[in-house]
């Protein structure tokens, strides 16, 4: 989780700083979306996973982790639309 946290943190750093200086984020925007909201999801499901049985349990919390993150592969662009974008911008 430390890692997928520490990566997600410098693609979003960076493509900051390229729309700051570049100001051609389009594709940068993509990868940074999609790839922060799958790491959140498997961060989430992971957390569950470590709870057991307790994960679950609304009176804990991680199952709300768990909700919140496969919204976040939904809305503002699906990670399939945010992979299209992607590959468009490949020339795929």
């Amino acid at each position: 989780m430390k890692v997928q946290l520490e990566a997600s943190r410098a693609l979003l750093y960076r493509s900051a700083w390229r729309l700051t200086h570049q100001r051609s984020a389009s594709l940068d925007g993509s990868i940074v979306k999609l790839f922060i909201s799958e790491a959140f999801v498997k961060a989430a499901l992971d957390a569950v996973q470590v709870h057991g049985g307790n994960g679950f349990m609304v009176e804990f919390e991680v199952e709300r982790s768990l909700r919140d993150a496969v919204g976040g592969t939904i809305y503002s662009g699906t990670s399939e639309m945010q992979r299209n974008i992607i590959a468009r911008w490949l020339g795929l």
